[in-house]
Parts: structure tokens; sequence; C-alpha cells
């Protein structure tokens, strides 16, 4: 998250359009959907351990190159290899954390409390350094790339002691239509309300300037949503997962309408707060819903972030050039009405069917 804080505006200072802008985030997202689709229905057939481990080592290698980037067409080359190195640890992560017993609402918590501490060191050390060290213009983004990437360094070394988890590999076919069915309703809302997040956030920080923020402002918004988050998820312990994921849709909706209501950049503050709670309903919500209901753990979460990945690739791609079309606001009321057709796509008749003993 430090690093993706400021992708934006790095592109656009060493040269990039708003369209630019979108294809770099495109890029990164369609490696994510690759990776992760891969790794996740690998790691239940050979093990979690080994994509978890190399995929944090690469991440180091690739969110560390970031700092070289000079040109759009370099950051885009880099930002795809971060993409791919990211996806390869996420699903498996996590369907470790529900094999070893994990609550969900926990351990998401505990990357919500990662996310928030990056946005706000982010914002801090590229304030400080345009503002207080007088830095070149690129190099305060180029200090929080380098700083992000040693925090993968150290996740590396924290992983390499642990132990895989004992269950049984399964061997699954290359689509797992029959996974994918029963589980369409949620995969499918999702995508809807992710693809209008992901619209938004393409130009958020750019939105967020354009209303009077700073950089350290830019970072206290996102700490503010991030670190609500942290709080609200731990504290999660609904049993029925399917209200939580129709209350995160609908939430989602009305927060990223609140959005185009803004006058200047403090009107944002009490957003942020409402679309961390959206974001902690439908995230727990939906991986109690998948852990709870399908043996095929990995698999499973691999493909709800495989369209984490597609809304990543296709959001950022279509948030530039709606920008450039319309502005801001054209992004802002796109991304709400994809918010609101994932709440009518939920349903009434999302898969009540008891979870696994």
């Amino acid at each position: 998250m430090m690093a993706a804080l400021f992708i934006p505006n790095y592109t656009r200072a060493i040269g990039g359009s708003l369209s630019e802008v979108g294809l770099v985030g495109a890029v990164y997202g369609f490696a994510l959907f690759f990776s992760s689709w891969l790794s996740g229905k690998a790691a239940d057939s050979k093990g979690k351990r080994q994509f978890i481990v190399w995929g944090l080592f690469l991440a180091f290698v690739f969110f560390l190159l970031q700092a070289a980037a000079s040109t759009p067409s370099s950051l885009l080359i880099i930002r795809c290899l971060a993409g791919f190195s990211l996806g390869l640890y996420t699903a498996p992560l996590i369907a470790h954390a529900s094999d070893c017993d994990e609550r969900m609402g926990t351990f998401a918590s505990f990357g919500s409390l990662g996310w928030s501490t990056g946005v706000l060191l982010a914002g801090v050390i590229a304030q400080a350094g345009e503002s207080w060290l007088e830095l070149p213009p690129l190099a305060p983004f180029r200090i929080v790339f380098v700083i992000s990437s040693l925090f993968f360094l150290a996740a590396f070394f924290l992983v390499l002691g642990s132990n895989d988890t004992t269950l049984p590999p399964r061997e699954l076919p290359i689509f797992p239509t029959g996974l994918f069915a029963r589980n369409f309703r949620v995969y499918y809302s999702f995508f809807l309300r992710n693809l209008g997040a992901v619209i938004i956030w393409t130009i958020f920080p750019l939105y967020l300037a354009d209303l009077g923020a700073n950089k350290f402002w830019i970072g206290a918004l996102y700490f503010i949503n991030t670190i609500t988050q942290t709080l609200v998820m731990r504290q999660l312990n609904f049993k029925d997962e399917v209200k939580l994921i129709k209350a995160g849709l609908i939430l989602s909706f009305l927060v990223f309408f609140s959005y185009s209501l803004a006058q200047n950049f403090w009107w944002i503050f009490p957003s942020q707060i409402i679309v961390a709670f959206s974001f902690s309903f439908l995230q727990v919500g939906n991986l109690l819903y998948l852990t709870k209901r399908n043996e095929e753990k990995s698999t499973s979460i691999g493909i709800l972030n495989s369209i984490s990945g597609i809304c990543l690739g296709i959001g950022p791609f279509i948030g530039g050039f709606i920008s450039d079309a319309f502005g801001f606001s054209g992004v802002i009321y796109l991304g709400a009405g994809l918010a609101f057709a994932g709440y009518l796509a939920i349903g009434s008749r999302l898969d009540q069917r008891a979870a696994l003993p």
C-alpha cells in the first residue's frame, strides 16, 4: 500500500497522461489476476508454503525496482512484475490461515493494519521529503518505494521458518466450473463492486489533490480508511456472512456517491470511515462464505483474488479514459452505479447452504 498510494501521482510526475495512469494500473491488475488464479489452484495440489515464500521474495525485488522507473513504459513493466509477485502468495496465505483455524476477521484486520501503517508512512515520508528536506520532485516517491520493498523482505524472512499446513493436496481441473458455479453470486457481486471501487481509486489521489489535499493529507485520508478497517474487522463475529456481504455492497454505493458531493478534501474524512465499514463487511463476509463452504479453499479464494486482479486491470483503464472524457465526477458516478449493481446482483437467492463440517 505504501507503493500503491502514489503510483498515479508518480506516473504523472514522470510524464504520463491520465490514460497512462490507467494503463499502469491495468497491467498490475491483469498480472495479479493470472498469478492469483495459478497459485490458488496450484497451492491446493502442491502445498501453500512455497508460493508464500517465493511470492514475498519476488515482491521485494520488483517493488524495489519501482524506484528505478523513469518513464511511464518502464513503470508499466515493473508494475506488471509487482502485480504478478503479489498474486503468488495472497490466496495461499489466506487459505493457510483458514487451515490453522484463524478467525477471518482477525486475520483480515492485520492486513488492514499493514495498509493503514503503510499509507500513513508513505504520506509522511513523501511530504517530509518534499517540504522539509526539499528533495528533487521524484525523490520522495522513490524513497517510499524502497522502504515498501523492505517490508516485503522482512515478511519473507518471517515465513522462512514456518511450516506448511498438513491438509492433503487435491487434484483439480484447469477450470473448476462446479466451484465457480456454486459461488457465482458472491463472485459476480464482488466483481461489480470492486470494479466500481478500482475505477474510483485510479484517480482518487488526483481527485484529493484537486480538492486541496497535499501529500500528507492524501496519506492521512487513506489511513483513516484502513485503520478503521482494522478496528471493525476485529469485531466482526457475525454468524450470518450473507448479511455482511449485502451490507457491504449497499454501503459501498452510498459512500461512493458521497464522494461527488465533496467541496474540499475535509469533506472526505467521514466518507473514509463509512467506506472502511463497507469494505470490512464485504471482505470478511466473502472470506467466511468461501472458506466455510468450499473444501478447495486456496482455489476459491484464488478466484476471488483473480477477480480483484481483473478489476485492477480493467478499472484503471476505464477510470483513466473516463476521467479524460468526463472528469473526476464521471468516474465517481460510474463507480457508485457499479456498486449498486453489485447489490442488486446478490439478490435474495444467495446460496444459504450449511457450512462444511
